[in-house]
């Protein structure tokens, strides 16, 4: 976990190889560093340096000759920091760009988009939080929960959260199987009225999603689609 941890903060391999080296046996030279992990001599110069202008790793001078030692861990905890400082203050200057850009009234947005991946979809599912409106469901499995794991259980509470009332259909198959949360009902129909792919109705957007193993989303923005496909879920709803 440690490496992995390591690899999100922007370590290298070679990065994270090293420091851990040097934290389990302390202070060595490079040509020390570069026979005990196997690591090219050029590439732990490399990553030396890097470690130090990191704050992980410092060094000193004897005989001529370096001698590198890891820092505490808590550096990396600093160096935790020091990233979370940058991604806030460029989140606030991104904002604060997004919120001065004009966009020319004769510029048309775009009726139908695609989506590819799971990337792709959580920003769609993000999108239908931020409307703040009733959203409607068509779906044949349960595979928001199958892909989306963690997630799926943190989209619902802050649906919850949101007040954002929800509908789903689902076959009959799931009668019984579904959590109990608020601010969603559903209704149950033969396998015959749903298909493979996901409907999802929000405002004046329908979302259409295959769940292949690269899921697929094809988002259309249109008011009178959105409309007709509306008509067709009440329809099932009454059924």
């Amino acid at each position: 976990m440690l490496e992995q941890n390591l690899s999100k903060l922007g370590f290298s391999p070679s990065e994270i190889k090293i420091y851990l080296h040097l934290l389990k046996t302390g202070s060595s030279y490079a040509n020390k560093i570069s026979s005990e992990t196997r690591i090219n001599r050029t590439n732990v110069y490399e990553a030396l340096d890097r470690l130090v202008a990191k704050g992980v790793v410092a060094f000193i001078t004897r005989n001529k000759v370096k001698w590198f030692e890891a820092n505490s861990p808590k550096s990396v905890i600093s160096l935790l920091k020091e990233k979370e400082e940058e991604f806030t203050k460029t989140k606030q200057s991104l904002l604060r760009d997004v919120n001065n850009f004009q966009i020319s009234p004769l510029k048309k947005s775009l009726e139908a988009n695609v989506f590819v991946g799971k990337k792709g979809l959580r920003m769609l599912f993000e999108e239908i939080l931020e409307e703040r409106k009733s959203t409607f469901f068509i779906a044949s499995q349960w595979q928001f929960k199958k892909v989306f794991g963690p997630y799926f259980e943190l989209w619902h509470k802050r649906r919850i959260e949101k007040k954002i009332k929800q509908k789903t259909i689902f076959p009959k198959k799931f009668r019984g199987k579904l959590p109990k949360w608020k601010f969603i009902e559903y209704k149950f129909v033969d396998d015959k009225f749903t298909s493979p792919t996901t409907t999802i109705i929000y405002g004046d957007n329908c979302l259409f999603i295959q769940w292949s193993k690269e899921p697929i989303a094809i988002k259309i923005q249109n008011k009178e689609i959105a409309r007709s496909h509306l008509n067709y879920f009440n329809m099932l709803w009454a059924t």
